[in-house]
């Protein structure tokens, strides 16, 4: 058996990517328009080019909300339509599999064994999995936004490792500003930790190359790190963070009661969040220590495990700074979080029986999680899918009724189909017609207002309703 994997590894590996991929296009298909997605989309359909969508993120830039790249990225996903956003979401799903992948050092040419560990961690430790993989507003803040700054240091690293690879200095330290730019208007804590992550790496490097009396500072290496910080300081003093952070504030503790009330937060957030993550990681520092393996300084201030630890302490803690967060701003933590996992997994020897069957159990275990979750929540996606399309029918058939009122009543998704790949439930209409998202559906279908009930009493009122 390992003789057949050895000699078809490249194949293999290929088709475990191809199904990662379809995976995550399927549960794609089974989540239809949730939450903020209507907002936008009353938005969205206003615009008649991409220049109207340009001036509908500019006016949100002044009002709302900094976040230019991932927000408009939601413009463009819901003017382009939910397949097109199915497909391309998948494909960055795909692009964030193999980023991680590129990260991860010492490890086999189309290593199978890393591969099937960064999936199945991703669907085991991803931060709310349905809002930041799946939902159009959360998949292009987070998923997207992780993509583009992993992808941006993922190319600065290169070039690190790679300086007899930089033939034309110029061009590659525009791009590396331009692109610096980009990653560094995505997320206000995760672009934060990105910049972190490549100013360590530059520091070992410059001091790694300055000890043994080489070149220590390249141009792309100052003009990426500046980039960033452009994209970022274009993010945080956008006019629009001022105003939703007083509104998000109000009612909070503030000055030094507030900052320790938000450091509290934080940290039993980080522990509900990244607690076996962080039990992986001391398992595979403590079985590198006491293999000799960070026996130095220097081991230890070039340990990736140690590096992207720091980044996703330093991103997680940086959201001290701003109101009590949601759960998914901790989305680009858990990203650097998990690197640091499965390269400390990678790193630990396993030149000893236990250690070798330590982690191709632990890797198995997964696997076989995945396959029965992945399954459970299919079906539990599908029935979501299916109650949203019986409730657009109700809406649609009351607006096509001559005698229609305009008032709908729908049900509530069932309780029983809650799961951590939807975030249906978490942003599910409500019996008071004007609760915010009720609102957005009645702008949307254009009916004077919709309620909803909780399915066993909608079954008593207006029909039996299919189980």
């Amino acid at each position: 058996m390992a003789s057949f994997v050895e000699k078809h590894r490249k194949i293999i590996f290929c088709l475990i990517m191809g199904a990662a991929v379809l995976m995550i296009f399927v549960y794609n298909l089974l989540t239809p328009y949730l939450s903020d997605d209507y907002a936008y989309l009353n938005e969205v359909r206003k615009a008649s080019s991409l220049w109207e969508l340009v001036k509908q993120q500019y006016g949100e830039y002044l009002s709302n909300s900094g976040r230019v790249v991932g927000q408009f990225n939601v413009r463009l996903s819901l003017s382009a339509g939910k397949q097109v956003f199915n497909v391309v979401n998948s494909g960055m799903f795909g692009a964030l599999i193999l980023l991680i992948y590129h990260n991860i050092r010492r490890k086999k040419k189309y290593d199978i064994f890393v591969l099937l560990l960064i999936i199945a961690f991703l669907w085991k430790f991803t931060v709310d999995f349905g809002q930041t993989m799946l939902w159009i507003c959360g998949a292009c803040n987070y998923l997207w936004g992780s993509v583009f700054i992993l992808g941006f240091f993922t190319f600065y690293r290169y070039f690190l490792e790679h300086i007899d690879k930089i033939k034309h200095p110029a061009a590659l330290s525009a791009g590396a500003f331009f692109f610096g730019v980009l990653a560094g208007w995505c997320n206000e804590n995760t672009s934060g930790g990105g910049l972190l992550l490549a100013l360590l790496f530059a520091l070992n490097f410059w001091w790694e190359n300055k000890k043994a009396g080489k070149k220590a500072v390249y141009p792309f290496m100052i003009t990426g790190a500046l980039g960033m910080c452009c994209g970022i300081l274009g993010m945080i003093s956008a006019p629009g963070v001022r105003n939703r952070s007083e509104t998000m504030s109000a009612g909070e503790y503030t000055g030094l009661v507030g900052l320790l009330s938000r450091i509290y937060k934080t940290t039993v957030t980080v522990r509900e969040l990244f607690f076996i993550l962080f039990v992986i990681l001391i398992i595979v520092i403590v079985i590198q220590v006491l293999q000799k393996r960070m026996n130095s300084w220097k081991a230890v201030r070039t340990n990736e495990s140690i590096l992207f630890t720091v980044a996703a302490a330093a991103t997680a803690y940086a959201l001290i700074l701003a109101p009590t967060p949601e759960d998914r701003a901790f989305f680009g933590a858990g990203v650097f979080l998990m690197i640091a996992c499965i390269q400390g997994i990678m790193d630990a020897a396993d030149k000893e029986l236990v250690i070798r069957t330590a982690k191709y159990s632990l890797v198995s275990v997964l696997c076989l999680w995945l396959f029965f979750t992945y399954l459970e929540n299919l079906v539990n996606l599908a029935r979501i899918y299916r109650e949203e399309n019986e409730r657009i029918a109700l809406i649609e058939a009351d607006k096509a009724d001559p005698e229609g009122d305009g008032i709908v009543v729908i049900p509530k998704y069932r309780e029983a189909f809650r799961n951590p790949y939807s975030n249906a439930h978490d942003s599910d209409l409500t019996e008071d017609k004007d609760y915010w998202i009720n609102s957005f559906y009645e702008v949307y279908y254009d009916v004077g207002n919709i309620t909803a009930i909780p399915r066993d009493e909608w079954n008593e009122l207006y029909g039996s309703g299919e189980e």
